[in-house]
């Protein structure tokens, strides 16, 4: 949620818009990484939405690239083929499960952290026609990687949790709720929000009745209409 451009995740798409400018990408992807190193909160670029469930529900541990195995180093970016042998990746279940149907070969990965801890991913996807990263485009990647670093650690995570703090100090929304209403305010249907939350689609619109009660309004129109208002008033 931002005052001046209040959607959720206008980091994440302004940031997949600058890396598919300085690059070949096919898909790519920009996610939160909550502290037990589960995906949250992701942006698709060029891609199904249905692509980052299957892979936090299925694939993720599968993954050369899991956040996991990054966690005590201070790598900018990695690739795919940097931690696994191309025959050795040809011959797994990720590859063929998950890979070979989504059209994704190559791989690179940029992690930002906040006082060490992985916070944040942008995976950039790649089909087989596209070829490897190359040595300069790995080095532009680099580059790029501490000033968005800086910018996610200096202005959209600080402003998003300030913005949370005071819906919920204003309408006691519960964090859940607050989920619910950032997916919400991002154009978010109820089986898009209870995709990307894990939840039913009975749970969403519970939460949903409790935050109209909350808020004192009677509609998802208007409630999103309220809330953009606090945020611009910001």
């Amino acid at each position: 949620m931002s005052a001046a451009s209040p959607v959720p995740h206008q980091f994440q798409h302004q940031s997949l818009t600058l890396i598919s400018s300085l690059l070949p990408v096919s898909n790519a992807a920009f996610f939160l990484v909550e502290p037990g190193m589960q995906h949250r909160g992701a942006v698709i670029f060029n891609g199904c939405q249905d692509i980052e469930k299957q892979y936090t529900q299925k694939y993720s541990s599968m993954d050369p690239l899991s956040p996991d195995r990054f966690r005590n180093t201070a790598t900018r970016v990695a690739t795919l083929d940097s931690q696994i042998a191309p025959h050795l990746l040809k011959q797994s279940r990720y590859y063929h499960e998950f890979m070979l149907p989504n059209g994704h070969r190559y791989v690179a990965d940029m992690f930002f952290r906040q006082d060490k801890q992985i916070v944040a991913i942008l995976s950039i996807l790649r089909a087989e026609n596209l070829g490897n990263f190359s040595a300069t485009e790995l080095e532009l990647l680099n580059n790029v990687q501490p000033f968005m670093e800086y910018s996610l650690n200096t202005v959209y995570l600080p402003q998003r949790q300030q913005e949370r703090q005071s819906f919920h100090a204003q309408f006691q929304l519960t964090d859940r709720e607050l989920d619910v209403l950032e997916l919400l305010i991002s154009g978010a249907n109820n089986k898009q929000i209870a995709s990307e939350l894990n939840l039913g689609l009975a749970t969403v619109k519970t939460h949903l009745h409790h935050m109209f009660q909350k808020t004192g309004v009677q509609s998802r129109a208007e409630l999103v209409s309220r809330s953009l208002q606090i945020l611009q008033a910001r």
